[in-house]
Parts: C-alpha cells; structure tokens; sequence
C-alpha cells in the first residue's frame, strides 16, 4: 500500500512562521552580519519576552537587546565551533542550540531552539 517514499503530511518552515511555532528573525539576524535566515521556536521567543518592562517603549528596546544577546550568543558558539551545522550555547539564563538546514526550497536557514526542543 505505502512505502517509505510516500510522503504523508508535510509542515514547511513558511507554515511554522505563519503558525507562530517558529518566530523570524532574520532582519535583526542580518544586521548582526548572519547572511542566513534565522528563526527562533515560540518557546525561545517567550524567554525573550520573559522580562516585562511597564513602558511599551523600553519593553520594544528591551526586547530588541535580548534577540541581540541570543544571536551575540549563537555567533560565538558557531565560530568557535567551526564546520558543523549545530551548536550549543547559553544566553539569557538558557540552554539554547541552533541548527543550520534546509529551508523550504532547500537554501540554508538557522532555527534556534531551547534545549530539548527538535
């Protein structure tokens, strides 16, 4: 009936942003010299969010200083690693990796994720 090359359902990386499973941040990412497109989980996103601020204008700039510290964070962890597609690394109290794959038209993107999350 089905064998192992039956594909059955598939979730794309674009379908994972417009769920808000996954969040993009590539804009921050590129300006922080990473040329790949770059998401977080919805699990990361709600540590970066994780400090309230009660002035909506220091909590966009709080937040904004806590991506940069996620990707400061990664970027070290990839350079010392060097050659390989996954990297652990700390940042704002976190165990966090990230992984470079495949995106949906097989051009190479950044997830980043809490530990344990796949």
């Amino acid at each position: 009936m089905l064998n192992d090359d039956d594909l059955i359902y598939s979730y794309t990386r674009s379908q994972a942003l417009a769920d808000g499973v996954l969040v993009d941040l590539s804009e921050r990412a590129h300006s922080c010299s990473i040329r790949y497109s770059t998401a977080c989980t919805a699990s990361v996103w709600a540590v970066i969010q994780a400090i309230p601020e009660p002035d909506r204008d220091m909590r966009e700039v709080a937040e904004a200083v806590r991506i940069s510290a996620v990707l400061s964070a990664m970027l070290e962890a990839i350079r010392a690693a060097r050659g390989t597609d996954r990297v652990v690394f700390r940042a704002l109290g976190a165990e966090l990796w990230a992984q470079c794959g495949p995106g949906d038209d097989g051009e190479p993107v950044i997830t980043i994720m809490l530990e344990g999350e796949d």
